[in-house]
């Protein structure tokens, strides 16, 4: 087939095709040719008779552009060339079936009216040694040499004449390096002027060409250019690979319409998979919009392959597609499907979302703590769940290595909503200190975040801290009317139905009216021992997280409004006296700025105390090595920032870290009752079982510890066990 029957740059009179070649800048196809034009063309390429022209209407504009008078300025249309079969016979010759198949697709898409000659497997008539070398180094791809070997013999016998084949073939092998080289180099505009120079590159024989000739006109926004392209090749070429390829590169380039336009020219269903990618893309779309629907014969394809393969990839597309449009528990099986297929991060993220829009919340916290650290989006689903979890009506009984997981999640990210939640826990089950630290520290998260403002005004309502509700309550009032209704003479006694988020707000903030268990697992309230193992395998139950209060400071009945650097300094370790941390740490920052020295490195000290209160031990850190203060300070700071590195390795289960950070505290201060119980459980969970039974041993003979007693059923349970 001739590519000039489909490339199109100058118009012709009124007819409805161009043509190109010498004449033309511009490639074009024409609109798609009638059922008749098609048959034949398919023809062309099957049978080795002599072939119409491709297009007809094209072929009779051509002849009449050729035999037109000549315009002025305009040269007249050259004589038909006589056409070379040299390169075809010796490619026959030398049983070279690809070069032979490529060169006889050229001459037929050159010269429609040619016949093939039925002689092609007789050598050509011997008698030109030089020729049939040079023939021999265009075969063997030595096109630089054959290009030598002619200036040399047109320079020795200037009557030779090249064969006019052996030039236009070496012409288009050029044309179609240059033409590859610039596509590499994504030089867009080049590789159409290529094309357009050389249209015997643009035949069925070189598929690649016309690939790379359709991609550049979708990078100069033609995709309508492009679908011409691509059109040729399915309406013209029979290879399968070739026109699946097409198909495939079509889909990546082209708008949804103009492939289905390619797909009527489907030949015995060869395009199924294409079929299947268009339904893909159209689940995954009303997968991420939910205000769009897949049809059902889209979703019956999908799910057929989901069915008969063991790959994850379609049951997670079918997954997010019912989770977004209202059937979450039919997404829970897709997702379990695809996660017992390897389905990895994507599939557990999907998993987790799908589990707790059916409330089994407990089940997806599970599961999407084991897949943390996959993704952001993981984490995200994780917190969404937790968060969902700890502010259920009622409260869940929950273990205490769970809460501990969701407050160290929620503290590594500073999310807000999650910090809200533990703050309603700790609220609903009496633990007012632990609830008002959490909702200060989500509202240093999020100093926007309603549902902790509005919390953190129910405890100063319920601590009797007048001026800390009203100073909620002045800066929010324009923002919440809940809160600006807390001093209504008028209203009731706030209740636990009182304590939920506005309507508008995520059932992930909803308070938990239940009591919780009896100690908040948060690095927010204080430090208990462990509680009686249940398990050995694993470490001891997770510990309540914030470690000692700071040193008791005189109080007041309020904590002072004064501006300067002492009023700020007193008002601080008011605040952290009322286990306010955040609230302190702003005082001491304003105490730190006021000049005086003595005061500044006793804000400085107040500063560390609160930062150790909330957990955040690098500022506390920071804030220690920022203070001047006396050895005796120095000590206790180094005894509490070193008790928080501590517990970090423990619960990170780094227990030979956390036994060495015991000795170096043990320069600061001695051991607590509560850091010896941790020390017996690391050498315990390290298979030290002589050291830990002596801990436990010292601990249950000082004060009958159900803690240490605990730890030596653990111990004489392993050992047995190990014996046996």
């Amino acid at each position: 087939m001739h590519v000039k029957s489909a490339l199109i740059a100058v118009a012709v009179s009124s007819a409805a095709f161009y043509t190109i070649g010498r004449y033309g800048s511009e490639i074009r196809w024409p609109e798609a040719p009638s059922p008749a034009v098609q048959q034949a063309l398919a023809q062309s390429e099957k049978s080795p008779e002599p072939a119409q022209p491709a297009m007809p209407e094209l072929a009779q504009a051509e002849t009449e552009f050729a035999q037109a008078p000549a315009a002025p300025g305009r040269p007249a249309a050259p004589a038909p060339q006589r056409v070379d079969e040299t390169a075809l016979r010796y490619f026959a010759s030398q049983g070279d079936t690809r070069r032979f198949e490529a060169e006889l697709a050229r001459l037929r898409a050159l010269y429609p009216e040619w016949k093939p000659p039925t002689d092609l497997n007789t050598p050509p008539p011997a008698g030109d040694p030089e020729l049939e070398r040079m023939w021999k180094l265009f075969a063997d791809g030595k096109f630089g040499e054959v290009r030598a070997a002619i200036a040399q013999r047109s320079s020795a016998d200037p009557n030779w004449q090249v064969p006019v084949d052996l030039v236009a073939q070496l012409d288009r092998v050029e044309a179609g390096q240059r033409l590859i080289n610039a596509s590499n180099a994504k030089q867009w505009e080049q590789v159409i002027r290529i094309g357009t120079e050389t249209p015997a590159l643009l035949t069925c024989a070189n598929v690649d060409a016309l690939w790379r000739v359709a991609e550049a006109f979708v990078q100069t926004k033609a995709p309508e250019r492009a679908r011409d392209a691509y059109a040729y090749v399915l309406t013209n070429c029979t290879n399968p690979a070739e026109r699946l390829g097409t198909m495939q590169k079509a889909l990546a380039d082209l708008p949804e319409a103009s492939i289905g336009q390619l797909l009527g020219q489907e030949r015995q269903n060869e395009f199924a998979s294409i079929r299947d990618e268009i339904a893909r893309r159209r689940i995954g779309k009303a997968a991420e919009d939910p205000s769009l629907t897949a049809t059902p014969e889209d979703l019956r394809r999908i799910e057929a392959l989901a069915n008969a393969v063991t790959t994850p990839d379609d049951a997670i597309l079918l997954g997010f597609y019912t989770f977004h449009h209202g059937e979450p528990a039919k997404a829970v099986t897709w997702f379990q499907t695809a996660l017992a297929r390897n389905g990895g991060a994507k599939a557990a993220e999907g998993a987790v979302l799908a589990l707790g829009a059916t409330q089994k919340y407990e089940e997806a916290e599970t599961l999407g703590a084991q897949w943390l650290g996959a993704s952001p989006a993981n984490r995200k689903a994780y917190l969404d769940v937790a968060t969902a979890l700890i502010t259920q009506e009622p409260a869940p009984r929950l273990e205490r290595a769970v809460i501990e997981r969701i407050a160290k999640t929620v503290g590594v990210d500073r999310y807000a909503p999650g910090g809200a939640g533990l703050g309603w826990y700790a609220y609903n089950s009496g633990q007012i200190a632990a609830a008002e630290t959490w909702f200060e520290t989500a509202l240093t998260w999020d100093r926007g975040y309603e549902p902790a403002a509005y919390g953190l005004a129910l405890v100063h309502q319920r601590l009797r801290d007048q001026a800390g509700l009203r100073a909620i309550i002045a800066e929010w009032r324009s923002r919440s009317p809940r809160i600006a209704d807390l001093l209504n003479p008028a209203r009731r006694r706030v209740d636990t139905r009182e304590a939920r988020p506005l309507p508008d707000a995520s059932p992930a903030d909803r308070p938990v009216p239940t009591p919780a268990p009896a100690e908040l697992a948060s690095r927010r309230a204080v430090r208990a021992e462990p509680a009686p193992r249940t398990s050995y395998e694993d470490d001891v139950p997770a510990m309540v997280a914030t470690r000692r209060p700071a040193p008791e400071r005189p109080r007041s009945g309020s904590c002072g409004s004064g501006a300067g650097g002492a009023a700020a300094l007193q008002r601080g370790w008011c605040l952290l006296n009322l286990r306010r941390p955040a609230a302190a740490a702003a005082a001491f920052d304003a105490a730190l700025r006021s000049g005086n020295a003595q005061v500044a490195a006793d804000a400085a000290a107040g500063k560390a105390y609160a930062k150790i209160q909330q957990g955040l031990t690098a500022e506390a850190s920071a804030a220690a090595a920022a203070a001047k203060l006396p050895p005796a300070r120095q000590r206790e700071l180094q005894s509490l920032l070193l008790s928080e590195r501590f517990y970090a390795q423990y619960d990170a289960k780094d227990y030979n870290g956390a036994l060495i950070t015991l000795g170096e505290r043990a320069r600061f201060a001695s051991e607590t009752t509560d850091l010896m119980l941790m020390r017996g459980w690391s050498y315990f969970n390290l298979g030290r079982y002589d050291d830990a039974s002596q801990i436990f041993e010292a601990l249950y003979k000082a004060n009958r510890s159900p803690q240490a007693l605990s730890g030596l059923t653990a111990i004489r349970d392993v050992t047995q066990r190990n014996r046996s």
